[in-house]
């Protein structure tokens, strides 16, 4: 596949019904953002972009099968195996799975000596658009009969989750992922019928034909009666935090009134004690004193507190046993923070940035409370497949985790900029305009920990936010994100110096932006 992309001619071969094929050997991580914008192309002339992201994984899945198929091929061939004998085949498929995985790049380098390319075919006609998946590995009967048996065995399944849960040959490692596709497939209206794959004349080939008048979309993002009983079941947020949180807000309220208030939740007054005295703040003497400690952190300061305790209150053990999950929207808060302070001066929302920040990933504690063992099978399938959670979490459960976390901002009555930061943090071109500013810095920010966390490319991030930030290539993100990693580890080692927990344990509790940390005064 070629490293552009000419959508120009894409719309041409679309508009005009012209096949249009691209050849590849193998699909790496990289190659996922130009096969998305081919596929979108072609689904946007049809009306149809809505289904992108169920096609995209369907398209996914074929080609891995077939480059998996064409690797089989030359394995097999390395151990001296023949394929179509069944004790040779046995004894072949008890380590091709590991080998194959172990040794990638001499199988890619060979598929490419060996000329082994795969042929991906778009043909959009009469309303319809049909994808091939062609590769030189003819299906033998026994691995035709296998993939029947997938399809036979799909029938049964009403979910994502059920499917998932179904025992599956690991030697093997394509099944599920065929049951799977079927599984989308059914979701956007079309039956088993839409798929097909035959062997002929040498060659398999796989494919999805799609007619668009019968694509009905199902009502995905009507919550499941689980989600929404138990986020109707949740308490509201805590009416002292609420009381609070409006004193903040009004311009007349004095720092010793709010003290006091604070001074009947002792949990309350020792977390803000915690904070004065952390690393964050730097203050030359312990502070006892909850009125000093009101004046030292600020209204805005307090504010952010305020949010991210009153989550972890309602919440308890839910979202204190998930540290990882908490280190990373801390590490997702500062990135956040500090793209707002670099790049969106003047616009008032530092503080609603931070609290967006840490409190993004609020839903995936509920939908990992709901399903959890629906989530772990979730979170394995799609880091084998490398495809996004929130996919299958929409598609299981009615929402992704984002939404979900959208629904209980809302439900306690969180300020707007908070509620579609945590609702879009995935999805920002979703945002209204008012509040794109923030949900642009908590998108990033995120995407700023998935890169360092290996989970997307820059291929795969929006284009329309890194303008917003003056990111054109990769190479400046990156020295933007050195930056603000920089900055990050600095305060960490800082925190550590003081015997503080660490950044994470310091904020923890703390929910104060950046600045405030570092200077002991409102930003």
């Amino acid at each position: 596949m070629t490293s552009t992309v000419d959508i120009t001619e894409i719309q041409k071969a679309a508009v005009r019904s012209l096949p249009l094929t691209f050849r590849l050997t193998s699909l790496p991580h990289e190659f996922h953002a130009r096969l998305d914008r081919i596929l979108e192309a072609y689904l946007v002339e049809l009306g149809q972009e809505k289904i992108l992201e169920p096609l995209s994984y369907c398209l996914k899945e074929l080609i891995i099968n077939a480059q998996k198929a064409n690797t089989k091929r030359l394995f097999f061939e390395e151990k001296g195996l023949d394929i179509l004998d069944d004790a040779d085949y046995e004894r072949g498929m008890e380590s091709f799975r590991a080998e194959s995985a172990e040794r990638l790049p001499h199988w890619i380098e060979l598929l490419r000596q060996r000329q082994m390319t795969i042929g991906v075919t778009f043909h959009a006609s009469g309303g319809n658009l049909s994808i091939r998946v062609v590769n030189p590995a003819e299906l033998t009967p026994r691995e035709q009969n296998r993939i029947y048996d997938r399809i036979t065995r799909a029938r049964a399944f009403h979910s994502f989750v059920e499917a998932l849960a179904q025992p599956i040959d690991s030697s093997e490692g394509a099944g599920l992922g065929i049951m799977i596709l079927l599984q989308f497939l059914k979701r956007i209206g079309l039956g088993e019928e839409a798929f097909g794959i035959e062997a002929r004349e040498g060659h398999t080939v796989a494919g999805i034909t799609i007619p668009m008048e019968e694509v009905q979309l199902e009502k995905i993002r009507i919550l499941t009666w689980a989600i929404a009983r138990d986020v109707d079941s949740l308490p509201h947020f805590p009416e002292v935090i609420a009381e609070l949180i409006r004193l903040t807000e009004d311009p007349h309220a004095t720092a010793a009134r709010i003290a006091s208030r604070i001074a009947t939740d002792p949990a309350l007054t020792a977390d803000l004690l915690k904070l004065v005295n952390s690393a964050h703040y730097s203050v030359p003497r312990r502070v006892n004193n909850i009125l000093q400690g009101v004046t030292i952190v600020g209204m805005a300061g307090l504010r952010s507190l305020l949010y991210t305790y009153g989550a972890q209150k309602v919440l308890g053990e839910k979202y204190t046993e998930m540290k990882e999950l908490w280190d990373h929207s801390y590490r997702t808060a500062y990135y956040a923070y500090m793209l707002a302070r670099s790049f969106k001066r003047g616009a008032g929302i530092l503080d609603d940035v931070y609290v967006a920040g840490i409190l993004h990933d609020l839903g995936q504690i509920i939908v990992a409370y709901l399903h959890p063992e629906a989530m772990e099978q979730i979170a394995r399938f799609c880091k084998e497949k490398d495809i996004p959670a929130r996919l299958l979490e929409r598609f299981s459960f009615g929402l992704n985790h984002a939404e979900v976390g959208g629904l209980i901002a809302r439900k306690w009555n969180f300020p707007e900029p908070l509620v579609l930061g945590i609702k879009h943090h995935h999805e920002p071109l979703m945002a209204p305009r008012a509040h794109k500013d923030v949900v642009f810095c908590v998108y990033l920010a995120n995407a700023f920990c998935d890169l360092e966390r290996g989970y997307v490319t820059f291929d795969q991030l929006e284009l329309p936010v890194l303008l917003e930030f003056g990111i054109r290539t990769e190479e400046q993100l990156q020295g933007i994100l050195k930056r603000v990693r920089g900055a990050f580890d600095r305060q960490a080692r800082a925190a550590g110096a003081a015997g503080a927990s660490g950044a994470a344990g310091a904020a923890g509790s703390a929910g104060a932006s950046p600045a405030k940390a570092a200077t002991g005064k409102t930003a």
